[in-house]
């Protein structure tokens, strides 16, 4: 039996060091990944509230990366939801708030689970500080899982455990001809809080939170394969009935948290971005990337 299991993980530690390997040429050789210190990626958003509401906003993105310090900006012209600010230098992040002391369900979610940033995931390639070309800096754990069948198609998935410990469940697809990541999906579920009755426990609800970046539409930037198409998704389905119908639904609020637990509620956001210039070794001021 140890003689088996000694196999079975030889064989899914080289899957893995062969799918990255392969991943990594996917985007680009050795030399033209290492010669890029800095990226700046700008584009347009299409802002959509897919459930729990209703809004469309668009607006602009800016990504900005510098070794695994990050700086993401999604703005929308709404002053009861103006988008999202997330700012990491590579330990510390730091969310922007939607009103003075408050979050976003969104910002909150990354709030808490800020190795989506410090673990070098976010955003995918398009991120200096991208997990799988400094897999040696993050010490975290690669499964290789096989393929799966994700929105029709057929993907490689590797699960991804941070070096420190993780509540999340955090996957990786990439495409099984080009190797290219096409998607990374951060899963949460909490177990209801045991109340006073069994009646009171049959109506507790389980919450699920899901994150999901998507990438698409490949061009080639500097010698470099690089996707132009971003589509972020946070889905909560938890027993908490969210505030309002609108975009500001997305603030949090202490009635909210004080809602019915008997009744569960789906809110589905997303941002599609689409990015229009990508430019590389920007000289940037070091004031960007610090967190509060």
């Amino acid at each position: 039996m140890l003689a088996m299991l000694s196999a079975s993980l030889a064989k899914d530690e080289l899957q893995v060091r062969d799918l990255v390997k392969h991943h990594l040429n996917s985007i680009g050789t050795d030399q033209a990944r290492a010669a890029v210190k800095t990226r700046v990626a700008e584009g347009t958003v299409q802002f959509h509230i897919l459930s729990g509401g209703s809004g469309n906003e668009d607006g602009k993105q800016v990504f900005v990366s510098e070794d695994n310090k990050l700086v993401t900006l999604l703005k929308l012209p709404n002053p009861s939801y103006h988008g999202e600010r997330f700012v990491s230098d590579g330990e510390k992040t730091t969310i922007g708030y939607v009103t003075p002391g408050n979050y976003s369900n969104f910002g909150e979610f990354v709030h808490v689970h800020d190795e989506i940033f410090t673990e070098g995931l976010w955003g995918g390639v398009l991120s200096t500080g991208w997990v799988l070309a400094n897999l040696e800096d993050h010490h975290g754990k690669l499964h290789y899982e096989g393929l799966r069948r994700i929105g029709g198609r057929e993907l490689h998935q590797l699960r991804y455990e941070p070096a420190k410990r993780s509540d999340l469940e955090i996957l990786l697809y990439f495409e099984p001809t080009t190797f290219r990541h096409v998607m990374t999906s951060y899963s949460l579920t909490i177990d209801p809080q045991l109340a006073r009755s069994e009646r009171e426990n049959a109506q507790q609800q389980f919450s699920h939170y899901r994150l999901e970046e998507q990438f698409s539409d490949f061009k080639d930037t500097d010698k470099l394969s690089l996707p132009g198409r971003w589509v972020i998704q946070f889905t909560i389905d938890n027993p908490i009935n969210p505030v309002g119908r609108d975009a500001g639904a997305w603030g949090n609020s202490a009635t909210a948290r004080q809602a019915n637990l008997a009744v569960a509620q789906t809110s589905v956001i997303e941002f599609r971005i689409t990015e229009t210039s990508i430019s590389h070794n920007v000289q940037l001021d070091p004031r960007n990337f610090e967190t509060k």
